[in-house]
């Protein structure tokens, strides 16, 4: 922790706007580049935190627009489920289904495929979502995958700020480090040719 706090403060020394007379301008640009830095980055992070609740609200409009008539009723299962397979290179199958029957909120009497556990038999009941038709659908969406959805958009537009701020400051730091280089060979050639005309007699 100790060493964060040294490297930080040195590079607030290093960047901080002074009088200092050997800084140069490419000098104080370079600090100016880290300051417009770090204010895109903190003012970044409101519209990821708005994109990420966006995300969030518009996920739980559509979860409960899809969810309107649906409700969950208790299937019948009228044949056992289907065995699983589990060898050494073989998963077990996921999603397994089998024939049931099922009552809808209007009394009429449905049947078809649903999901069952791996070792349901027949006669056992199981819980089966279904919608206003009465046709099996999906559960409702838990309230944690919304919620991820939005960290998820607004970690990642925060991600996108980061790298392209990061990314302008490095082209800008690559842009100066290059001027200076030419500066410096400019000005070594003038100091050569000034030691070389105080040398000669």
């Amino acid at each position: 922790m100790k060493a964060f706090i040294d490297l930080l403060a040195r590079r607030v020394r290093l960047y901080r706007p002074d009088g200092n007379p050997l800084r140069r301008r490419s000098d104080r640009l370079e600090s100016v580049a880290v300051l417009v830095t770090a204010l895109v980055l903190l003012v970044g992070v409101w519209p990821a935190v708005l994109a990420g609740r966006l995300a969030y609200e518009g996920a739980l409009q559509e979860e409960s627009a899809h969810a309107a008539g649906r409700h969950q009723v208790r299937a019948t299962l009228l044949a056992d489920a289907p065995a699983a397979r589990v060898t050494l290179t073989e998963m077990p199958v996921r999603g397994q289904r089998a024939m049931a029957r099922w009552t809808t909120s209007s009394g009429a009497v449905r049947s078809g495929p649903v999901p069952v556990p791996a070792v349901a038999k027949a006669g056992s009941t199981v819980p089966l979502w279904i919608d206003a038709a009465g046709s099996p659908a999906p559960p409702p969406a838990d309230r944690t995958v919304l919620r991820t959805r939005g960290v998820v958009t607004g970690t990642l537009l925060m991600s996108v700020i980061v790298l392209a701020a990061l990314g302008g400051f490095a082209g800008f730091r690559w842009w100066t480090d290059r001027r200076r280089y030419q500066e410096w060979e400019v000005q070594w050639a003038r100091a050569d040719e000034d030691w070389g005309r105080r040398r000669s007699p």
